[in-house]
């Protein structure tokens, strides 16, 4: 399967008025057609807000911290399939980069099974961990 890609660029404002600038790597998934599984089972709001009622309730026993993954998609590998993704033609510079083919070893942004992968990955880590 050859998917192509392209950068996404950010501007972001820093409160000392210096901007930074970001690029991403991203894969054009709406091209992707052979996919396979993607479900990843997902929290519902009121999941939520109980268990903050029962942390509310038993405060002094229970605690409750807050995780943000901010690279989420780019950490699990992909073993089962052979995906592979064109370059934009901006890298590398000077030479015809649309013509250079490379095979994706970790999930990139658009990709369709991302957050099934994430979700396998973490799983098997809490598990490692003795989570039930």
């Amino acid at each position: 399967m050859l998917i192509c890609s392209k950068w996404v660029y950010k501007s972001k404002h820093n409160p000392d008025r210096s901007t930074l600038y970001k690029a991403r790597l991203v894969i054009e998934g709406y091209e992707q057609t052979d996919f396979g599984e993607t479900y990843a089972p997902v929290g519902k709001l009121i999941t939520f807000r109980y268990l903050t009622s029962l942390i509310g309730k038993y405060g002094t026993t229970w605690n409750m911290d807050h995780l943000d993954v901010v690279t989420t998609f780019l950490n699990p590998e992909i073993d089962d399939d052979d995906i592979y993704i064109t370059l934009p033609e901006e890298w590398p510079e000077g030479s015809n980069a649309r013509r250079i083919i490379v095979r994706l070893r970790k999930a990139l942004y658009g990709l369709k099974q991302a957050l099934q992968l994430w979700h396998n990955d973490f799983n098997a880590f809490l598990l490692s961990l003795g989570f039930t």
